[in-house]
């Protein structure tokens, strides 16, 4: 064992440690913050299918594709749109 560097070894594992430890938490925390949207999402949904929120109905039906970005999304939700503006109309 060399005089000069064994304290680096050690301090470049605690350094490993900390960085697997920050990891961990932005995980749980996107976690968490994804299970928030999906309740969300969840409680919008029964909303809108009881028509319990006056006006929620037209308001997704007009602005939810401009909302999306994606193409995939748009193509995704536009059966909902579509079955949206029938039931208002």
């Amino acid at each position: 064992m060399s005089l000069l560097g064994g304290n680096d070894l050690k301090e470049q594992q605690k350094i490993n440690d900390l960085e697997l430890k920050i990891n961990r938490e932005k995980q749980k925390l996107d976690k968490k913050l994804t299970r928030q949207k999906i309740l969300l999402g969840a409680f919008l949904v029964d909303a809108l299918e009881k028509g319990s929120v006056d006006g929620l109905k037209e308001y997704t039906a007009d602005n939810l594709l401009n909302f999306l970005t994606r193409q995939t999304d748009k193509d995704l939700m536009a059966d909902l749109v579509k079955e949206l503006k029938a039931i208002k109309s």
